[in-house]
């Protein structure tokens, strides 16, 4: 992807003003017909709710859709108020004077995607945009592929890159990820060697410089940590796999990553057609599931249990030999 593609998709993460509400006391919702407003809190102003808004109010405070169909307007505007007022606080997204999301809580900082992007093609060689997700609560996910390649071992070449996850809206704390790719199969695959969050001491807009210095600094930190990150590939490449270990391994892999269905069967499939004989290969299995078979949220775990099998602290809590033999 290029850089117009990538704004382009992340455009509709960008939509209407964050208004937050820290103490929803005194939340009340009405019904009136077809006609949905909402109090905010005691003394706001009464704004009127659009269709999504209305399920998204419903998600938040987790009515059961198919109960919330079935209640009188009555009856359904005391127990939204009731459940809104014990949420305690929450952020709406509101556009033309109507609430069209509700989402968690705090804006942590917002991100121009366009700034962001300059700041890292600044601080790094940026050769592509290699995935973007559009995870829930108005967050993007970004990879990108640098310059630099390294062999975790001969004829496997794997290229540096960088991973970040922000939110145009402000509704999630920015952090930057090491990332590499493999280049024969394309698995993109995340590392903890460099996982740095946005500490800011106020939070908000975000238009400081604090928050880009830190976009700055830690680009520069993940995407100078490939070295490390493709030592540690060859220290799992060195790991060998005994045959009767593969399948408990594979599993307890697919297990923590939540990969089920004909997903997991395609990963078995691929196992068993080239069975993994050491912990390099098995650890592609679910890099090439995350990059190749599933998309957004379920990708993101995917990548975060394969870099946790990769991370020599954290290996242990995945490995099931790991914790057989202490």
């Amino acid at each position: 992807m290029n850089r117009v593609e990538v704004l382009e998709k992340v455009g509709p993460l960008i939509e209407g003003q964050v208004r937050n509400v820290n103490d929803s006391a005194g939340a009340r919702v009405s019904v009136a017909g077809e006609v949905i407003s909402l109090r905010p809190r005691r003394g706001a102003q009464v704004i009127d709710v659009a269709p999504e808004g209305a399920k998204a109010m419903v998600n938040l405070v987790g009515l059961p859709i198919g109960i919330a169909k079935h209640l009188s307007p009555k009856t359904f505007s005391e127990v939204l108020g009731e459940l809104l007022e014990h949420t305690g606080s929450y952020s709406m997204i509101v556009k033309e004077d109507r609430l069209t999301d509700m989402i968690p809580f705090g804006q942590k900082a917002t991100v121009s995607p366009e700034r962001l992007l300059t700041v890292i093609e600044k601080a790094i060689p940026v050769r592509d945009y290699n995935m973007v997700d559009l995870l829930p609560n108005r967050v993007a996910s970004i990879e990108i592929v640098g310059e630099k390649t390294q062999p975790v071992a001969r004829g496997e070449l794997v290229r540096a890159g960088v991973k970040v996850n922000f939110s145009p809206m402000g509704t999630i704390v920015p952090v930057v990820q090491s990332y590499a790719v493999v280049l024969a199969c394309t698995n993109g695959m995340t590392s903890n060697r460099v996982l740095a969050e946005f500490t800011a001491g106020g939070g908000g807009a975000g238009d400081g410089d604090s928050i880009w210095q830190f976009f700055r600094q830690s680009v520069r930190s993940a995407y100078g940590s490939f070295e490390q990150v493709v030592e540690g590939y060859r220290k799992l490449r060195a790991e060998n796999i005994k045959p009767e270990d593969r399948a408990q391994l594979l599993e307890t892999l697919l297990k923590e990553a939540r990969i089920g269905g004909k997903v997991a069967e395609a990963v078995r499939s691929m196992a068993i057609e080239r069975p993994p004989s050491n912990s390099w290969e098995l650890q592609n299995l679910i890099t090439y599931a995350s990059s190749h078979l599933l998309e957004a949220a379920p990708r993101q775990r995917a990548q975060q249990v394969a870099a946790d099998f990769a991370d020599e602290e954290r290996h242990a809590r995945t490995c099931p030999l790991c914790r057989r033999s202490r």
